[in-house]
């Protein structure tokens, strides 16, 4: 019976050594080797983020001639700017949300595309890619910047009347 017992215990402890090599080996899997882990984000480079992305939904909404849903998009993103202190973006945004047409959502977009430019292009990074467009026509010729993910030119300030006018003037990674 002794020896029996003796055989059973150390059954048990190899058992459990076995256990405890193959949880080491699962956690020394999970870093590959070559790769750096990701990137732990500030919450100043999540916020912009999240307004970028807000500014995206809000510019495919003008590209589609969509006063309405460009008042809605605009609204959603007044939401994820009150985390932020981009105060010119924010009063942009609100005069978007307001704005009872298309062509003064078009113009306050302008002056949210200028303000949120100056945020991407002082924010170093490598994550994201974004297009600095512009198109020479825009308000009377005088021109208009705005930002896009994809090189492909959607005119946000005159929809599907000049849909491709514009071109990429350079591109931007935050």
């Amino acid at each position: 019976m002794f020896i029996s017992n003796s055989i059973k215990l150390l059954f048990l402890a190899f058992i459990l050594a076995l256990a405890a090599c193959n949880n080491q080996a699962q956690e020394d899997d999970s870093a590959i080797p070559g790769e750096e882990a990701p990137k732990e984000l500030s919450s100043e480079e999540q916020n912009l983020i999240n307004v970028v992305d807000g500014y995206l939904l809000l510019k495919d909404a003008l590209v589609a001639s969509n006063h309405v849903e460009a008042q809605a998009k605009a609204t959603s993103m007044l939401e994820v700017i009150d985390a932020t202190n981009m105060m010119e973006v924010q009063q942009s945004t609100k005069h978007i949300a307001a704005a009872p047409d298309l062509d003064t959502q078009r113009a306050y977009f302008d002056s949210l595309s200028v303000n949120l430019l100056s945020y991407v292009e002082n924010q170093p990074g490598e994550e994201r890619t974004l297009y600095k467009q512009y198109c020479p026509m825009a308000f009377n010729n005088r021109g208009a910047y705005w930002l896009s993910n994809a090189q492909e030119i959607r005119n946000p300030y005159f929809g599907d009347q000049m849909l491709k006018c514009g071109r990429v003037e350079e591109t931007l990674t935050y």
